[in-house]
């Protein structure tokens, strides 16, 4: 048999995916995929690991981001709903106005978000971005949804844990109340600036007699267990995802 291998290395961090397909995989598996025929639910659930992993990627990178930038929350006032029209009018107007600001302070603007939409209608932001004064950030989304009078903006720094993939779920988790509602606000799980460093995914085909149901172990690192996972991918078909994370003297 034969099978995809996908490696990305972040250093301290270590992604290996591996993956069968229809071009790929033995006849037993073939047919054992279209029998199995995923569901809706479950394609949906596989598109969201994917996209979670994306963006755990771009927060890990170094090129990218680093611990003491932003996590921000972004929200409307009090009550309202705006519509889907106006918060693209006022995400636009603040990116334009905050890329002025990082040019003044001579930083490159980098930045990930998502927009969520609440069961009553709130619109709500939470966006990754290059440190800044947070001060800012308050005046220009106030000016812009509330003509300068108060409204919530919450502002964190990135942990120097780096463990961040929590924060990776949960900007996918945001994106998709409107992503997967009748009425997206973008048509993406998550937007993010054009100057964000990808790091180059390793592919090869492998050959082997057998699916091993246990990763190797790697030198040096240990397997984090809570975000490694077995199962099937959104054509249904094998996948293993293995997270190696580098050991602390």
């Amino acid at each position: 048999m034969a099978y995809q291998e996908k490696v990305v290395d972040l250093g301290d961090v270590v992604e290996v995916q591996k993956y069968v397909n229809g071009r790929l995989g033995t006849k037993e598996q073939r047919k054992r995929a279209e029998a199995r025929r995923v569901t809706p639910e479950e394609q949906i659930r596989w598109q969201s690991k994917e996209a979670t992993r994306k963006v755990w990627r771009l927060l890990r990178d170094p090129k990218n981001f680093h611990p003491g930038d932003l996590w921000t929350t972004l929200t409307y006032p009090a009550r309202t709903t705006p519509d889907s029209e106006t918060v693209k009018k006022d995400i636009k107007e603040f990116l334009k106005r905050m890329r002025r600001e990082y040019k003044k302070a001579g930083k490159d603007f980098k930045y990930i978000f998502s927009v969520g939409r609440g069961r009553r209608g709130a619109i709500h932001l939470h966006m990754v971005m290059t440190k800044i004064d947070t001060e800012v950030i308050a005046h220009h989304w106030q000016n812009i949804v509330n003509r300068g009078e108060w409204v919530h903006v919450h502002t964190e720094h990135l942990d120097k844990s780096q463990n961040w993939h929590k924060l990776a779920a949960y900007i996918i988790k945001n994106g998709e109340e409107t992503f997967l509602s009748d009425d997206p606000i973008i048509k993406k799980r998550y937007s993010s600036s054009r100057n964000l460093h990808v790091k180059k995914v390793r592919a090869r085909t492998v050959k082997a007699k057998e699916w091993r149901r246990q990763p190797p172990p790697r030198k040096g690192y240990y397997i984090d267990k809570n975000l490694s996972y077995e199962g099937v991918n959104q054509f249904g078909y094998p996948v293993q995802y293995t997270v190696y994370v580098r050991l602390r003297r």
